[in-house]
């Protein structure tokens, strides 16, 4: 019965270390993306205005 059990724990401490793995991940893409947006947006109003100032 022993062996059972520790079996069945290594198994929980297995599928905690991939939730706590894809938790990172999911929040290092999700920052990623969102630091991307912004740059985007801000490049684009750069241009807008470089283009206002331009006479276009």
């Amino acid at each position: 019965m022993k062996r059972r059990a520790q079996g069945a724990l290594e198994y929980l401490f297995m599928i905690a270390a991939a939730l706590i793995i894809i938790f990172l991940a999911v929040r290092y893409l999700t920052r990623t993306s969102s630091t991307a947006t912004d740059l985007g947006n801000s490049t684009l109003e750069n241009i807008t205005q470089e283009l206002e100032n331009a006479g276009f």
